[in-house]
């Protein structure tokens, strides 16, 4: 059943500022010339954009992909909902590939096949990066495995684009690298004072082995986690994602993580290296159900999960496909198409499964109907090849150990384009972050900014109206950030402002001024198939001439 949430903005229709006339709204202050709101009666004093309403009965109609939002759409009255079939060409084309031996993280743009940004994963250096994970707004989190330095067991979160760095040294604007040269951490330094785009640094437990890593789908700053699998500890450790601080450590024992994927439930699946598989029921107070015996993977090596909660591994000839409904497996067999050692997979939007081979180069199986069908696979590329991910444009990719590069495979003719990144690169897990939007709950966000007053001294934004329709089982969080100019924009920290359904009150925005104003309504659906809809969005704001 849906829920209206008539969380409406009240008339701000008044030609002098006068707190009055907001129902005592206190932000409007004396001094400020006028209080403005959507009133297409009235003509703009601040300029065209004065009195902009967002939606299909406003002046400006959504746009699905503006200010980079993603995994949205415009329905066929022209409003916003998930986009809950295809999330390809509005999301960020970069992989993510951990270089181990050079201590490393690439930063691949996926259709211009270049090298965006090089960053150190620890404090000088060394910290044998071999797993990365990409949250829902670009960022990614590494785990460093410290198999050379035990003291070195850590994880790192980078930021996906500019918008989410922090200009630490007040130079008014983001120092990061842009290019295949990272900037230098020295030692000793937990927060790199260098490279603006690293946000946090959290020691785990000495020689710990972090081997598997994974986002959640969270939308809001409060209750978006990641999880780090422990594997000599068999623990696995969830992480605030905002801040890095550890949350709760949970034992998987007799697992080993070596990789692990969240399911459309939130749920954790653990493949263990000693050949369990286990499942951390996130849903369920963190209930741990162990899967071994005759229960256990029999090709295990790599791990994913499609939309409908499947999990696949992948390793030695095989490929296995396990239904948590009925608890039974399907496996099938590529010793005669020449599998030898199938390493990481990746499961695509059309349920496609890509798997990764030591010796050979990618294997691509159809797991859309009933049972598993082999389809094909690429050429030779080289030897050690490990892990494999599908991008926003529906390629698959896998990564060779030995040539220090990372191939795009054409879905179509399986011919490949390679891009070199650093030394010795091992990444097993969700580099592009497609795995966590395709096997999750859908998730998207739309964005957009609003103009303030035009040749006034200051704009103070006072509430933000919108019309919504958050059904049961969906949530949507709103944030909002503000600035002068779009620079000022961009380096802006975000602000929440509301989750719903939980909190339906409306939103007020005191103190919050500058020329822009950024608002962001983060979607997410426990049901594939329902989806919030907003109708309309307007800002009001009030104007200081002089």
């Amino acid at each position: 059943m849906k829920r209206n949430l008539p969380v409406l903005l009240l008339p701000l229709l008044a030609l002098s500022c006068n707190p009055a006339n907001l129902g005592g709204e206190a932000d409007c202050q004396a001094g400020d010339t006028a209080c403005l709101g959507y009133d297409p009666s009235k003509p703009p004093p601040g300029g065209p954009g004065a009195y902009e309403k967002v939606g299909p009965n406003g002046s400006t109609p959504f746009d699905p992909s503006g200010d980079g939002s993603s995994g949205v759409k415009v329905d066929k009255d022209g409003n916003i909902v998930l986009d809950t079939k295809s999330f390809g060409g509005t999301l960020s084309p970069i992989i993510w590939v951990a270089n181990s031996s050079a201590g490393t993280v690439s930063k691949i743009d996926t259709r211009t096949m270049a090298e965006v940004g090089r960053y150190y994963t620890h404090p000088g250096g060394n910290g044998d990066p071999s797993r990365t994970t990409v949250g829902l707004n670009g960022d990614i989190v590494v785990a460093n495995r410290a198999s050379g330095d035990g003291n070195r067991a850590s994880a790192v979160h980078i930021a996906g684009d500019k918008s989410q760095c922090l200009d630490r040294n007040g130079n008014g604007k983001i120092d990061t690298s842009e290019n295949s040269s990272p900037l230098a951490w020295a030692e000793g330094q937990p927060n790199n004072p260098t490279d603006e785009c690293i946000l946090w640094f959290t020691k785990l437990s000495v020689s710990s082995l972090p081997r598997a890593a994974g986002f959640n789908a969270g939308l809001g700053e409060t209750d978006t986690v990641v999880y780090i699998g422990l594997y000599s500890t068999r623990e696995l450790v969830r992480l605030n994602a905002k801040t890095g601080a550890v949350m709760k450590t949970i034992s998987v024992a007799p697992a080993m993580p070596y990789g692990l994927v969240l399911d459309k439930n939130g749920d954790v699946w653990v493949r263990g290296a000693e050949g369990s598989l286990a499942v951390v029921q996130v849903s369920k107070g963190d209930q741990v159900k162990i899967y071994n015996g005759t229960l256990a993977p029999k090709c295990g090596y790599g791990i994913a999960a499609d939309a409908a909660g499947r999990i696949y591994t992948a390793g030695g000839n095989c490929v296995g496909r396990f239904d948590p409904a009925t608890e039974t497996w399907e496996n099938l067999s590529l010793q005669a198409q020449g599998m030898q050692s199938g390493r990481g997979l990746a499961v695509d939007n059309k349920t496609g499964i890509w798997i990764a081979d030591t010796y050979t180069g990618m294997y691509h199986v159809d797991g859309s109907g009933a049972q598993m069908v082999y389809k094909g696979k690429t050429a030779t590329i080289s030897s050690n090849n490990v892990g494999a991910a599908v991008d926003f444009d529906n390629n698959p990719w896998v990564i060779s150990q030995a040539n220090s590069a990372a191939y795009r495979v054409n879905p179509t003719d399986y011919s490949t384009q390679r891009v070199n990144v650093g030394v010795g690169p091992y990444t097993y897990s969700d580099m592009t972050g497609y795995q966590l939007r395709n096997a999750g709950a859908p998730s998207g966000f739309w964005r957009h900014t609003f103009q303030g007053c035009m040749g006034a001294s200051m704009t103070r934004w006072l509430e933000l109206a919108y019309q919504l329709q958050a059904p049961a089982g969906t949530q949507v969080t709103i944030r909002v950030r503000s600035a002068n100019d779009k620079a000022g924009l961009q380096a802006a920290p975000w602000t929440e402002m509301a989750k719903i359904p939980s909190d339906m009150t409306p939103i007020k925005l005191p103190g919050l001024t500058g020329a822009l104003l950024q608002v962001e309504f983060g979607m997410k659906s426990s049901v594939r198939d329902v989806t919030p809809i907003l109708s309309g969005v307007n800002a009001g704001y009030s104007c200081v001439f002089g």
